[in-house]
């Protein structure tokens, strides 16, 4: 049995027991719950109670009092709160982390991500960016590897669940392209930047959430700085000035604030 590609969450399985997936999601659902007993358990004990609740809000099989069908009104405008509440701590959260580490960003500029001595490692998918770069950089060698020069952003993200920036109106795309990861498939675009020469910008979902600011790190002959927002990381690529990399990346990040 094939994973999915976007990986199962919290988020999928309300959305499961509301009703609002669509077709090839609640499919990829359906199996994720077939494999995993505890989760289907949860899910079926919710699907109970939601039922329950329509059923005594409509007065159907049950003849459910007025005043009961009154309280599962409440109950169920109670829990509807809750899950918005929740859902809004979860995007306050992030909004306030990345608000923070633009902050930090704009008070100590680039150059405070360049210092190598200074940068914790980079997390496992800048190397997966790194590799990405090269084989583009080979693939450009080989007259046998045609080059993508348009792609569909909304295709791409609904394929892969990863949401690609705009790009700016003076850089040319050269080659798009879809690689393997870890934790589903990435995104790499080949781009050639009036002032960086050729970089690439690389996505994917590496598994966890987090946020993290625009950070620099030399890798090799290449400078890269790579950031994450929620559960999509990106990482720009290329042998252009730190500085001038550094600020196109955090051009590209404050889009997906």
């Amino acid at each position: 049995m094939t994973s999915p590609i976007d990986p199962i969450c919290d988020a999928d399985l309300e959305a499961f027991v509301d009703g609002q997936l669509s077709a090839e999601r609640r499919m990829e659902v359906e199996k994720y719950l077939a494999a995993h007993p505890d989760a289907a358990a949860r899910v079926m004990a919710d699907l109970l109670g939601r039922d329950e609740l329509r059923l005594a809000m409509r007065g159907g099989a049950l003849h459910a009092r007025s005043d009961t069908a009154e309280a599962a009104q409440r109950l169920e405008r109670g829990l509807a709160r809750l899950r918005l509440m929740a859902r809004l701590r979860r995007v306050a959260a992030m909004a306030a982390l990345i608000t923070l580490g633009w902050f930090a960003h704009a008070e100590l500029g680039p150059l405070a991500m360049t210092d190598s001595a200074a940068s914790p490692r980079p997390p496992a998918f800048v190397e997966g960016a790194m590799m990405s770069h090269r084989t583009a950089l080979m693939r450009a060698t080989m007259r046998s590897q045609p080059q993508v020069h348009d792609y569909d952003a909304d295709e791409m993200r609904a394929a892969t669940g990863i949401v690609m920036p705009d790009l700016p109106r003076d850089w040319q795309l050269v080659d798009v392209q879809v690689f393997p990861s870890s934790h589903g498939p990435s995104v790499e675009l080949v781009i050639a930047a009036p002032d960086l020469g050729t970089v690439s910008l690389y996505a994917a979902r590496p598994g966890n959430f987090a946020v993290i600011v625009p950070t620099a790190v030399p890798i090799g002959d290449q400078g890269a700085v790579y950031w994450q927002v929620g559960e999509s990381a990106y990482a720009l690529i290329g042998a252009a000035d730190s500085r001038a990399l550094a600020r196109a990346a955090a051009a590209l990040a404050t889009q997906l604030q």
